[in-house]
């Protein structure tokens, strides 16, 4: 699998990242069971995959003690990256070491502020965070859901990442995607697939939106469900003329895009891994990549700039 620099760390990692929310106790998604889960990393590292991304949050530390299991023996064939939320300077140092705990490992390939809290100043968080940094128990500070101005400000304290959510139906600002290409600075987006909106798993098995993580995403609320499955619909007529599934062709279109590094994508097996790692061999035509480009926009514009795809953000 081919790897790419990532940002100005120095590291390189696979154009596919393991994605392991739903991987995690709770109203996750994903693998049957702990062991079915580490079997899919696994699958996935040893299909040429070197590149897991997890959190804290997720499960209180569950995902984290999967994906350290998963990883003993080829810990450094592997980059891990972990996320905290944006809290007091005084919390960087025992979460980290929590996490640390939970992976079985001395040190974090990419720690990432998980949220921004505009109540809270950046500066003494991500002061902190290059003091870990500069301790060793973190090899790079990433970012995720930062807009332009915070993200200018993590620029400044040295994050070489951002993972914020996009695909067809939510995409990154223009302004926010030209400077991370300007700085060199990593983009992995996550949500790729707009958790199964675009696999063909309503468009085409009509399966319906019921409890679970979906009922907070904007995308399935009653007043953009309707416009969003109609995109969807498009990118089904793409992947049959291609002969490809649903979500190789979403996941084409995010890898085409100027500016992505790498796309977080999570799976329930490791067949379904397999498949979706098909679509870095697919190649769109310049025709399809526009047509879902504009599609996909004029369901993300309706939205409104201030939009956030859980209808939430911290304060």
């Amino acid at each position: 699998m081919e790897k790419v620099a990532f940002g100005t760390s120095g590291m390189k990692v696979t154009r596919m990242c393991v994605g392991t929310w739903n991987m995690a106790a709770g109203e996750g998604w994903g693998p049957e069971s702990e062991n079915a889960a580490i079997a899919l990393i696994r699958r996935a590292l040893d299909g040429g995959c070197n590149f897991v991304d997890t959190a804290r949050v997720y499960g209180d530390g569950k995902s984290e003690e999967i994906v350290g299991r998963a990883v003993k023996g080829r810990r450094e064939q592997v980059i891990i990256a972990s996320k905290m939320m944006h809290g007091a300077p005084g919390e960087v140092a025992p979460t980290l070491e929590e996490s640390l705990k939970c992976l079985g490992t001395d040190y974090i390939d990419l720690y990432i502020c998980h949220w921004p809290r505009p109540s809270l100043p950046f500066e003494p968080f991500f002061e902190e965070m290059a003091r870990q940094r500069e301790a060793g128990k973190i090899r790079a500070v990433g970012v995720s859901n930062f807009d332009l101005a915070q993200m200018r400000v993590a620029a400044e304290y040295g994050a070489v990442s951002l993972q914020p959510p996009f695909s067809i139906l939510w995409r990154i600002p223009d302004e926010l995607l030209a400077f991370c290409r300007e700085q060199s600075i990593a983009v992995t987006p996550y949500s790729p697939l707009a958790q199964g909106l675009l696999t063909g798993r309503y468009s085409r098995a009509k399966a319906e939106v019921t409890g679970g993580p979906r009922r907070h995403n904007v995308l399935f609320s009653e007043k953009v469900f309707p416009s969003a499955l109609a995109v969807a619909e498009q990118v089904d007529a793409v992947a049959d003329r291609m002969k490809c599934t649903s979500s190789q062709v979403a996941l084409a279109w995010a890898l085409r895009t100027p500016g992505i590094t790498s796309v977080i994508v999570g799976a329930s097996s490791p067949e379904q891994w397999d498949q979706n790692v098909g679509a870095l061999q697919l190649k769109l035509t310049d025709d399809d990549y526009r047509q879902l480009s504009e599609a996909g926009l004029q369901v993300w514009s309706r939205l409104g700039p201030e939009a956030t795809m859980w209808g939430w953000k911290p304060t």
